[in-house]
């Protein structure tokens, strides 16, 4: 019984010692990464719109809508020629559903194409590659599990093998993934000792 417990207790501090010692490594391996290199950062263009030059007053799109309709602000990204710009939205939640408003011009906006999708994300995109792969996602990968679906995936064939996740309805990329932000997501997992969710 004696030798049982010893060897018990041998395996326990061996179980112990490795994870402290993946404790220790991922937690030094993170604090070397570049934060904005693993967000994805340096491969995104960002763009805001310009709410100043809104012509269209809410309470006009209001209007179409019940009493109980709610307004909020967004912004739709759009590609003039060769430049990226962001058109002020209004967003109304009207009965549970969304209605989306150009603020300029005061017209209703739709979902935006796969076509219109793969042209922003070229140009929000800030690296070396082209468009490898388009993917419609209902079902979210467990890297942007913390998003609402649907989104657009849109992969790109260079060295970080770049993904972008965009949003059907702005053409924003909430979310950028890149094997630099996979190995730390890995090296969290090991850090926080929670193997499933990794949260």
């Amino acid at each position: 019984m004696n030798k049982l417990c010893r060897q018990l207790h041998n395996w326990l501090g061996l179980i112990l010692v490795i994870q402290i010692l993946f404790w220790f490594l991922s937690g030094l391996v993170m604090a070397i990464m570049p934060i904005e290199q693993v967000r994805g950062e340096h491969l995104r263009h960002l763009v805001s719109s310009s709410w100043q030059e809104a012509v269209v007053a809410p309470a006009a799109v209001l209007s179409k809508h019940s009493a109980s309709a709610t307004l909020s602000f967004s912004q739709q990204l759009a590609v003039n020629e060769t430049t990226l710009i962001a058109e002020p939205v209004y967003v109304i939640t009207d009965d549970d559903q969304q209605y989306r408003y150009n603020a300029n011009t005061g017209t209703q906006i739709t979902t935006l194409t796969e076509a219109v999708i793969q042209q922003l994300a070229s140009a929000q995109y800030l690296g070396n590659g082209q468009i490898s792969h388009v993917q419609w996602l209902t079902q979210l990968p467990q890297e942007v599990k913390n998003l609402s679906a649907p989104l657009w995936q849109v992969q790109f064939n260079d060295a970080d093998n770049t993904t972008f996740y965009l949003d059907p309805a702005t053409g924003l990329v909430p979310r950028v993934r890149t094997t630099g932000w996979r190995l730390f997501d890995f090296f969290w997992m090991l850090h926080i000792m929670d193997y499933k969710d990794r949260e």
